[in-house]
């Protein structure tokens, strides 16, 4: 009967170092779920119909990749997924090749595609590109075969410099056709200075100002001249 006692015992307690077992593998297993990441390829990468397009990686210490031809991307996916020649670019440790761990995070830029990215209406700074210390931060992904950086004359009295990344052929080209607008390219930049970090003219504010006033004296001339004609 003790003898008995005993198994049942023991027995009892296998079950339950079981359960627990189970219980912590499972919670250990769902606490890090399987990564996703962005995807495509070829061509396909330099369509925007196709930028949310993503895969699930089979294998939870799997990776996101991004891999590039100069700039343009030309591949996206989880590592153990992606082509053979995209690999040994990574086991080469070449620029072409940017690896990330974490959910959808493979959606920027070559790490070396840097530009100034600013608003003068922002910041004042920002107008003042060549001379104040102006910081380049990493550029999206792109949609073109060709990446630059920017800067743009704004606003209603073209008084405010913008600047960043133009990241589409749409935006290349619509600022090629403006005339208070250039590019440049970011393998001109260096560690510390961006390729963007040049001024354009701007239209002086005392120049606006003077502007307003006289158009405020034309239109009150305006009014006085018809009032006269209606007398």
């Amino acid at each position: 009967m003790l003898q008995s006692r005993k198994v049942f015992i023991l027995l009892a307690c296998v079950l339950a170092f079981q359960e627990i077992s189970g219980e912590i593998s499972a919670g250990v297993q769902n606490a890090v779920d399987l990564p996703k990441c962005f995807s495509c390829e070829g061509v396909n990468c330099l369509r925007t119909t196709r930028q949310n397009a993503t895969v699930s990686c089979s294998d939870k210490l799997d990776v996101c990749v991004t891999i590039y031809e100069d700039y343009a991307v030309s591949e996206r996916g989880c590592f153990s997924q992606i082509s053979l020649a995209g690999q040994a670019k990574c086991a080469a440790k070449d620029d072409q090749c940017q690896k990330c761990s974490g959910q959808l995070c493979n959606n920027q830029g070559r790490r070396d595609f840097r530009c100034i990215q600013c608003t003068g209406s922002d910041s004042a700074s920002c107008n003042q590109g060549s001379t104040a210390s102006l910081t380049a931060s990493q550029c999206g992904l792109p949609t073109s075969a060709n990446s630059y950086c920017y800067v743009k004359v704004v606003g209603d009295m073209k008084d405010n410099l913008q600047r960043g990344c133009a990241l589409s052929v749409k935006e290349q080209k619509s600022c090629l056709e403006d005339s208070e607008c250039s590019l440049c390219l970011p393998d001109n930049s260096s560690d510390s200075v961006a390729c963007n970090n040049f001024d354009l003219p701007l239209v002086s504010k005392s120049g606006a100002d003077q502007s307003k006033k006289f158009t405020s004296l034309s239109f009150a001339f305006l009014g006085l001249l018809l009032l006269k004609m209606l007398n």
